[in-house]
Protein backbone atom coordinates (compact mmCIF):
# COMPACT_ATOMS: atom_id res chain seq x y z
CA UNK A 1 0.00 0.00 0.00
CA UNK A 2 3.04 2.15 0.92
CA UNK A 3 4.39 1.74 -2.41
CA UNK A 4 1.33 2.26 -4.22
CA UNK A 5 0.41 5.99 -1.97
CA UNK A 6 4.54 7.17 -3.10
CA UNK A 7 3.88 6.40 -7.05
CA UNK A 8 0.67 8.25 -6.86
CA UNK A 9 2.22 11.39 -5.04
CA UNK A 10 5.01 10.94 -7.49
CA UNK A 11 2.35 11.21 -10.69
CA UNK A 12 0.98 13.49 -9.02
CA UNK A 13 4.20 15.64 -8.86
CA UNK A 14 5.30 14.92 -12.55
CA UNK A 15 1.92 16.05 -13.71
CA UNK A 16 2.45 19.73 -11.96
CA UNK A 17 5.71 19.87 -13.00
CA UNK A 18 4.22 19.83 -16.39
CA UNK A 19 2.23 22.63 -15.54
CA UNK A 20 4.92 25.06 -15.76
CA UNK A 21 7.46 25.35 -18.30
CA UNK A 22 10.45 28.26 -18.61
CA UNK A 23 11.57 30.07 -21.58
CA UNK A 24 15.35 30.54 -20.96
CA UNK A 25 17.63 31.42 -24.13
CA UNK A 26 20.97 30.90 -23.10
CA UNK A 27 22.58 31.93 -25.68
CA UNK A 28 21.31 35.58 -24.35
CA UNK A 29 20.79 34.98 -21.23
CA UNK A 30 23.29 32.84 -19.93
CA UNK A 31 26.53 34.71 -20.31
CA UNK A 32 26.04 36.70 -17.29
CA UNK A 33 24.72 36.45 -14.03
CA UNK A 34 21.91 39.06 -14.09
CA UNK A 35 20.81 37.35 -17.30
CA UNK A 36 19.77 34.47 -14.69
CA UNK A 37 16.61 36.51 -13.79
CA UNK A 38 15.27 37.04 -17.23
CA UNK A 39 14.20 33.92 -17.87
CA UNK A 40 10.18 33.81 -18.68
CA UNK A 41 7.59 31.20 -17.02
CA UNK A 42 4.34 29.87 -18.64
CA UNK A 43 2.26 28.40 -16.32
CA UNK A 44 -1.41 26.33 -17.26
CA UNK A 45 -2.61 26.86 -13.86
CA UNK A 46 -6.02 28.34 -14.23
CA UNK A 47 -5.57 30.38 -10.59
CA UNK A 48 -2.79 32.71 -9.21
CA UNK A 49 -0.05 31.51 -6.98
CA UNK A 50 2.46 32.58 -4.88
CA UNK A 51 5.53 31.23 -5.47
CA UNK A 52 9.51 31.37 -6.30
CA UNK A 53 12.01 30.66 -8.35
CA UNK A 54 15.42 28.51 -7.54
CA UNK A 55 18.45 28.61 -9.99
CA UNK A 56 21.42 26.38 -10.22
CA UNK A 57 24.37 26.67 -12.80
CA UNK A 58 27.18 24.09 -12.93
CA UNK A 59 30.06 23.84 -15.74
CA UNK A 60 30.76 20.87 -16.84
CA UNK A 61 34.55 20.70 -15.42
CA UNK A 62 33.91 23.05 -12.21
CA UNK A 63 31.06 21.47 -10.97
CA UNK A 64 28.64 24.24 -9.12
CA UNK A 65 29.12 27.70 -9.39
CA UNK A 66 26.14 29.70 -8.18
CA UNK A 67 22.70 29.48 -6.98
CA UNK A 68 20.19 31.45 -6.96
CA UNK A 69 16.87 32.16 -4.55
CA UNK A 70 14.39 35.03 -5.82
CA UNK A 71 11.61 36.35 -3.32
CA UNK A 72 8.40 35.14 -3.90
CA UNK A 73 6.21 36.72 -6.83
CA UNK A 74 2.61 35.96 -7.77
CA UNK A 75 2.09 33.53 -10.93
CA UNK A 76 -0.38 34.11 -13.11
CA UNK A 77 -2.01 32.22 -15.51
CA UNK A 78 -0.26 32.55 -18.95
CA UNK A 79 3.20 34.02 -19.73
CA UNK A 80 5.19 35.06 -16.87
CA UNK A 81 8.53 37.01 -15.84
CA UNK A 82 10.24 37.15 -12.24
CA UNK A 83 9.00 40.37 -10.86
CA UNK A 84 11.30 43.06 -10.09
CA UNK A 85 10.90 42.81 -6.37
CA UNK A 86 11.22 39.23 -6.67
CA UNK A 87 14.58 39.66 -8.42
CA UNK A 88 16.09 42.55 -6.19
CA UNK A 89 15.12 40.72 -2.89
CA UNK A 90 16.92 37.24 -4.82
CA UNK A 91 19.37 35.72 -2.55
CA UNK A 92 22.78 34.54 -4.27
CA UNK A 93 25.25 32.27 -3.73
CA UNK A 94 28.79 31.42 -4.80
CA UNK A 95 30.39 27.82 -4.62
CA UNK A 96 34.07 27.85 -3.27
CA UNK A 97 35.98 27.20 -5.84
CA UNK A 98 38.13 29.65 -8.62
CA UNK A 99 35.20 29.69 -11.68
CA UNK A 100 33.01 30.70 -8.39
CA UNK A 101 35.35 33.09 -8.01
CA UNK A 102 35.49 34.85 -11.20
CA UNK A 103 32.16 34.95 -11.56
CA UNK A 104 31.43 36.73 -8.87
CA UNK A 105 34.32 39.46 -9.60
CA UNK A 106 32.81 39.80 -13.01
CA UNK A 107 29.31 38.76 -13.32
CA UNK A 108 30.11 36.94 -16.39
CA UNK A 109 30.31 33.04 -17.64
CA UNK A 110 33.83 32.46 -18.91
CA UNK A 111 34.42 29.92 -21.50
CA UNK A 112 32.79 26.51 -20.75
CA UNK A 113 30.25 23.56 -20.68
CA UNK A 114 27.50 24.64 -18.28
CA UNK A 115 24.10 23.39 -16.83
CA UNK A 116 21.36 26.68 -16.15
CA UNK A 117 18.59 24.40 -13.94
CA UNK A 118 15.43 26.27 -12.65
CA UNK A 119 12.82 25.05 -10.45
CA UNK A 120 9.67 26.60 -9.16
CA UNK A 121 8.29 26.68 -5.92
CA UNK A 122 4.67 27.18 -3.84
CA UNK A 123 5.62 29.79 -1.32
CA UNK A 124 3.51 28.34 1.37
CA UNK A 125 3.69 30.65 4.49
CA UNK A 126 4.36 27.20 6.75
CA UNK A 127 7.98 26.84 5.24
CA UNK A 128 6.93 23.62 2.97
CA UNK A 129 7.64 24.17 -0.40
CA UNK A 130 5.70 22.76 -3.58
CA UNK A 131 7.91 21.64 -6.77
CA UNK A 132 5.44 23.44 -9.54
CA UNK A 133 7.99 22.88 -12.05
CA UNK A 134 11.57 22.31 -13.00
CA UNK A 135 13.82 22.44 -16.69
CA UNK A 136 17.70 22.17 -17.66
CA UNK A 137 19.50 24.19 -20.00
CA UNK A 138 22.72 23.04 -21.38
CA UNK A 139 25.18 25.47 -23.28
CA UNK A 140 28.85 25.99 -24.52
CA UNK A 141 29.42 29.53 -23.46
CA UNK A 142 32.07 30.69 -26.33
CA UNK A 143 34.19 34.22 -26.15
CA UNK A 144 32.58 36.51 -28.94
CA UNK A 145 35.15 38.15 -30.83
CA UNK A 146 34.89 41.78 -31.20
CA UNK A 147 32.73 43.28 -34.08
CA UNK A 148 35.42 44.70 -36.61
CA UNK A 149 34.38 47.59 -38.92
CA UNK A 150 35.50 47.19 -42.09
CA UNK A 151 34.83 50.11 -44.38
CA UNK A 152 34.33 52.89 -44.82
CA UNK A 153 38.07 52.94 -43.39
CA UNK A 154 38.74 54.84 -40.00
CA UNK A 155 39.86 58.56 -41.21
CA UNK A 156 39.03 57.85 -44.84
CA UNK A 157 38.13 60.70 -47.33
CA UNK A 158 35.59 59.34 -49.63
CA UNK A 159 34.28 61.19 -52.70
CA UNK A 160 31.09 58.60 -52.46
CA UNK A 161 28.29 60.39 -50.71
CA UNK A 162 25.82 57.62 -50.33
CA UNK A 163 28.77 55.02 -49.33
CA UNK A 164 28.18 51.46 -48.55
CA UNK A 165 28.93 50.30 -44.76
CA UNK A 166 30.48 47.13 -44.44
CA UNK A 167 31.57 45.07 -41.08
CA UNK A 168 33.26 41.58 -39.60
CA UNK A 169 30.71 40.14 -37.14
CA UNK A 170 31.85 38.70 -33.84
CA UNK A 171 31.85 35.35 -33.56
CA UNK A 172 30.28 32.88 -32.43
CA UNK A 173 27.31 33.75 -35.06
CA UNK A 174 24.35 33.35 -32.37
CA UNK A 175 20.77 32.77 -34.18
CA UNK A 176 18.15 35.62 -34.30
CA UNK A 177 20.88 38.17 -33.77
CA UNK A 178 20.12 41.63 -35.76
CA UNK A 179 22.33 45.01 -36.54
CA UNK A 180 22.08 48.68 -35.64
CA UNK A 181 23.91 51.02 -37.73
CA UNK A 182 24.20 55.21 -36.55
CA UNK A 183 25.48 57.56 -38.74
CA UNK A 184 25.66 61.06 -37.65
CA UNK A 185 27.73 64.25 -38.33
CA UNK A 186 30.71 65.65 -36.72
CA UNK A 187 30.41 69.06 -35.94
CA UNK A 188 34.05 70.94 -35.43
CA UNK A 189 35.92 70.38 -32.70
CA UNK A 190 33.95 67.48 -31.52
CA UNK A 191 35.09 64.27 -30.47
CA UNK A 192 34.24 61.39 -32.16
CA UNK A 193 32.05 59.51 -29.49
CA UNK A 194 29.96 62.95 -28.57
CA UNK A 195 28.65 63.34 -32.42
CA UNK A 196 26.76 59.61 -31.92
CA UNK A 197 25.81 60.97 -28.48
CA UNK A 198 24.68 64.23 -28.82
CA UNK A 199 23.98 64.64 -32.58
CA UNK A 200 20.77 64.02 -34.65
CA UNK A 201 21.69 60.59 -36.41
CA UNK A 202 21.22 60.68 -39.99
CA UNK A 203 21.23 56.96 -40.26
CA UNK A 204 19.83 54.92 -37.16
CA UNK A 205 19.25 51.69 -39.20
CA UNK A 206 17.78 48.21 -37.10
CA UNK A 207 17.11 45.39 -37.53
CA UNK A 208 19.91 44.84 -40.35
CA UNK A 209 20.42 40.97 -41.27
CA UNK A 210 24.05 40.77 -42.96
CA UNK A 211 27.17 42.46 -42.15
CA UNK A 212 26.55 45.47 -44.92
CA UNK A 213 23.98 48.14 -45.47
CA UNK A 214 23.84 49.53 -48.97
CA UNK A 215 22.68 53.41 -47.86
CA UNK A 216 19.06 54.19 -47.21
CA UNK A 217 17.49 55.19 -50.14
CA UNK A 218 15.56 57.12 -47.63
CA UNK A 219 18.47 58.70 -46.24
CA UNK A 220 20.19 62.74 -47.36
CA UNK A 221 23.14 62.39 -49.13
CA UNK A 222 26.26 63.21 -47.38
CA UNK A 223 27.55 66.62 -47.97
CA UNK A 224 31.49 67.35 -49.07
CA UNK A 225 34.10 69.03 -46.91
CA UNK A 226 32.12 67.23 -43.90
CA UNK A 227 33.30 64.54 -41.05
CA UNK A 228 30.88 61.66 -40.15
CA UNK A 229 31.33 58.99 -37.04
CA UNK A 230 29.50 55.61 -37.65
CA UNK A 231 28.96 52.09 -35.05
CA UNK A 232 27.79 48.91 -35.63
CA UNK A 233 25.42 46.97 -32.58
CA UNK A 234 24.15 43.22 -32.78
CA UNK A 235 21.77 42.85 -30.53
CA UNK A 236 18.48 40.18 -29.97
CA UNK A 237 15.50 40.93 -28.26
CA UNK A 238 16.50 44.06 -26.69
CA UNK A 239 19.88 43.08 -25.51
CA UNK A 240 23.07 44.36 -26.69
CA UNK A 241 25.53 41.47 -27.57
CA UNK A 242 28.49 43.83 -28.64
CA UNK A 243 29.48 47.06 -29.90
CA UNK A 244 31.85 47.97 -32.58
CA UNK A 245 34.42 50.91 -32.35
CA UNK A 246 33.34 54.59 -32.77
CA UNK A 247 34.91 55.43 -36.67
CA UNK A 248 34.97 58.57 -38.32
CA UNK A 249 35.45 59.78 -42.13
CA UNK A 250 35.34 63.15 -44.36
CA UNK A 251 33.45 62.88 -47.59
CA UNK A 252 36.44 64.89 -50.01
CA UNK A 253 36.71 64.41 -53.87
CA UNK A 254 40.03 64.23 -55.31
CA UNK A 255 40.10 66.55 -57.90
CA UNK A 256 42.69 64.26 -60.15
CA UNK A 257 40.57 60.85 -61.47
CA UNK A 258 42.65 57.96 -60.94
CA UNK A 259 43.02 56.67 -64.70
CA UNK A 260 42.63 52.62 -64.73
CA UNK A 261 45.55 50.61 -65.90
CA UNK A 262 45.81 49.01 -69.26
CA UNK A 263 43.80 46.00 -69.34
CA UNK A 264 41.67 46.63 -66.09
CA UNK A 265 44.35 46.33 -63.79
CA UNK A 266 44.01 48.88 -60.84
CA UNK A 267 46.24 48.59 -58.11
CA UNK A 268 44.76 47.51 -55.10
CA UNK A 269 45.58 50.32 -52.71
CA UNK A 270 43.20 52.38 -55.63
CA UNK A 271 40.84 49.17 -55.29
CA UNK A 272 40.85 49.19 -51.50
CA UNK A 273 39.46 53.19 -51.20
CA UNK A 274 36.79 52.61 -53.37
CA UNK A 275 32.89 51.04 -52.46
CA UNK A 276 32.01 49.50 -55.44
CA UNK A 277 33.59 46.91 -57.39
CA UNK A 278 32.10 44.18 -59.42
CA UNK A 279 34.13 41.30 -60.37
CA UNK A 280 32.30 39.09 -62.86
CA UNK A 281 33.98 36.40 -62.84
CA UNK A 282 37.14 37.00 -61.78
CA UNK A 283 39.44 39.82 -59.68
CA UNK A 284 41.58 42.01 -61.65
CA UNK A 285 44.27 43.99 -59.61
CA UNK A 286 48.05 45.12 -59.27
CA UNK A 287 50.25 44.23 -56.85
CA UNK A 288 53.88 45.68 -56.26
CA UNK A 289 56.08 42.56 -54.78
CA UNK A 290 59.51 44.06 -53.63
CA UNK A 291 61.00 40.52 -52.56
CA UNK A 292 61.71 37.09 -54.41
CA UNK A 293 59.29 35.48 -55.88
CA UNK A 294 56.34 33.92 -53.91
CA UNK A 295 53.05 32.55 -53.57
CA UNK A 296 50.56 35.20 -52.98
CA UNK A 297 48.75 34.42 -49.60
CA UNK A 298 45.17 35.21 -49.42
CA UNK A 299 41.89 35.06 -48.26
CA UNK A 300 38.31 35.92 -49.11
CA UNK A 301 35.26 36.61 -46.80
CA UNK A 302 31.88 36.78 -47.24
CA UNK A 303 29.98 38.99 -45.77
CA UNK A 304 26.63 37.21 -46.49
CA UNK A 305 27.36 34.23 -45.11
CA UNK A 306 29.98 34.80 -42.45
CA UNK A 307 30.83 31.04 -41.30
CA UNK A 308 31.01 30.27 -45.26
CA UNK A 309 34.93 28.43 -45.30
CA UNK A 310 36.38 29.24 -48.92
CA UNK A 311 38.15 25.82 -50.37
CA UNK A 312 39.84 25.46 -53.79
CA UNK A 313 41.14 28.95 -54.41
CA UNK A 314 43.53 29.53 -57.31
CA UNK A 315 47.35 29.69 -56.28
CA UNK A 316 48.67 33.04 -57.69
CA UNK A 317 52.70 33.04 -58.21
CA UNK A 318 54.16 36.20 -57.57
CA UNK A 319 57.23 38.10 -59.27
CA UNK A 320 59.20 40.52 -58.07
CA UNK A 321 57.80 43.98 -59.27
CA UNK A 322 55.11 44.92 -60.53
CA UNK A 323 52.31 42.23 -60.98
CA UNK A 324 48.95 41.67 -63.32
CA UNK A 325 46.90 39.39 -61.25
CA UNK A 326 43.73 37.76 -61.66
CA UNK A 327 41.74 35.76 -59.52
CA UNK A 328 39.11 32.95 -61.64
CA UNK A 329 36.29 32.76 -59.38
CA UNK A 330 33.70 31.32 -61.88
CA UNK A 331 34.98 27.57 -61.59
CA UNK A 332 34.41 27.85 -57.66
CA UNK A 333 30.45 27.38 -57.37
CA UNK A 334 30.84 28.77 -53.58
CA UNK A 335 30.69 32.37 -54.81
CA UNK A 336 27.01 32.88 -55.03
CA UNK A 337 25.89 36.31 -58.03
CA UNK A 338 24.79 39.45 -56.00
CA UNK A 339 26.66 38.81 -52.64
CA UNK A 340 29.33 40.95 -51.13
CA UNK A 341 32.82 39.58 -50.20
CA UNK A 342 35.88 40.92 -49.19
CA UNK A 343 39.50 39.97 -50.03
CA UNK A 344 42.49 40.19 -47.92
CA UNK A 345 46.00 40.04 -49.03
CA UNK A 346 49.01 39.52 -46.71
CA UNK A 347 52.05 40.98 -47.61
CA UNK A 348 55.70 39.36 -46.75
CA UNK A 349 56.44 42.14 -44.07
CA UNK A 350 52.99 41.56 -42.09
CA UNK A 351 50.73 44.29 -43.87
CA UNK A 352 47.69 43.45 -45.01
CA UNK A 353 45.64 45.02 -48.21
CA UNK A 354 41.84 44.36 -48.18
CA UNK A 355 39.29 45.25 -50.95
CA UNK A 356 35.09 44.61 -51.08
CA UNK A 357 34.29 43.54 -53.80
CA UNK A 358 30.07 42.29 -55.37
CA UNK A 359 30.35 38.91 -57.42
CA UNK A 360 28.07 38.49 -60.71
CA UNK A 361 28.16 35.25 -62.67
CA UNK A 362 29.55 35.80 -66.12
CA UNK A 363 27.20 35.63 -68.79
Amino acid sequence: MRKVLVTFFTCLSLMAAGQVTFQFVPELQGRTADGLLWVKLNSQYQQPIISLVEISVSEKKAGKIISVTTGSFLLLPGANAISRNAASSAIIRFANNNLARLVKQSSSFPEGEYEYCFQLYRADKSGIRELLGEQCFDYLVEPLTPLFLIEPFLKEQTCDKRPTFTWQPSMPAIPGARYRLTLAEMKPGQAIQEALVYNLPLINQSNITSPILIYPAAAKSLEEGKSYSWQVTVYREGVILNRSETWEFTVKCNDTPVVEKTEGFRDIDDLAKGNFYIANGKLHFSLHNAYEKQTLKYSIFCLNKPDQVFKRLPAIKLQQGNNNITIDLAENSAFVDGFHYILTVHLVNGTTKKMRFTYKTPL
